[in-house]
């Protein structure tokens, strides 16, 4: 993929947010990454988020290669789904061309919202490969959509699809728990985020797992590596590592590096200088090698 001039372009990637506001509260954006160059093999490691994928493939499947590593192949299957969990490490993927994909990114309870269940009942696994819960009523604005060259198209079609299978979900307690956790002013245990709001420690963690599929303690973890990532990022001049490591609440330097070392496999210097930004919104991913 061609970015800033480094790599040869043999696959596209577009990401655009939902038209529509309400849609925007719980999926965050819609991304189409393709290639048509049937020699071509996209390998890339991709990195813990609290925002979580729903990714759709025509005419190819995806296999496990390992724990954390999968492998997606050209197949006369129509339409493959497949959903990641919020992970606590690293996973590699290995896409060969061609390949059409469409990635549909939630907000953190943004899944919940269109279920009908409880999403522990949904994902029953870190990677749930062949994910066949919207397949029914989702193919038939597949099919529009992939016959759509336009992305403002392409959009409207997705709109109209989460839109009419809106189910809504509420959990005053887990909201507030996230808002808590997403505030940088002050740093939670699970033991002290249970006391704030007003719950034992086991419904807390009971909530958490019912309805994210993560514990309290990964949810958390992921939050400051991602605080970590925007701060660096957005930064007009990159800030020095120990700075990023102290603006985002970790206890020193050494904590940092050993926690970006568990998530990426990097260690944080090595991380920045890799990654990738794809696309206009959060889609950061680093190529990779074997």
């Amino acid at each position: 993929m061609k970015k800033d001039g480094l790599y040869e372009k043999k696959e596209d990637f577009n990401s655009i947010k939902p038209a529509s506001p309400f849609l925007q509260k719980y999926i965050a954006y819609y991304y189409f990454h393709n290639s048509e160059e049937g020699d071509h093999c996209s390998k890339f490691v991709y990195y813990p988020h609290t925002k979580n994928a729903l990714s759709i493939y025509k005419n190819s499947i995806i296999v496990r290669s390992g724990d954390f590593h999968t492998k997606t192949i050209p197949h006369s299957q129509k339409y493959f789904f497949t959903y990641s969990k919020l992970t606590h490490q690293f996973a590699k993927a290995e896409i060969h061309a061609p390949f059409d994909k469409i990635g549909v990114v939630f907000q953190p309870l943004g899944l919940n919202h269109f279920i009908k269940e409880d999403l522990s009942n949904v994902l029953l696994g870190t990677f749930s490969l062949d994910f066949k819960y919207f397949e029914g009523s989702m193919t038939p604005f597949l099919d529009r959509i992939y016959a759509s060259d336009c992305l403002l198209e392409k959009r409207r079609y997705l709109d109209e699809y989460f839109l009419s299978i809106y189910e809504g979900f509420q959990d005053e307690r887990l909201e507030r728990a996230l808002e808590l956790l997403n505030d940088q002013e002050v740093k939670y245990t699970v033991q002290s985020l249970a006391e704030e709001l007003g719950l034992s420690r086991k419904t807390l963690l009971r909530i958490f797992h019912k309805h994210l599929c993560c514990s309290v303690k990964d949810y958390l973890s992921v939050v400051y590596f991602r605080r970590a990532l925007g701060i660096y990022n957005n930064s007009s001049e990159k800030k020095l590592l120990i700075e990023v490591a102290l603006d985002t609440d970790y206890y020193d330097q050494s904590e940092f590096i050993s926690h970006f070392k568990k998530l990426t496999g990097f260690n944080p210097k090595r991380f920045f200088r890799k990654l990738i930004q794809y696309g206009k919104e959060e889609t950061f991913w680093s190529t990779a090698q074997n």
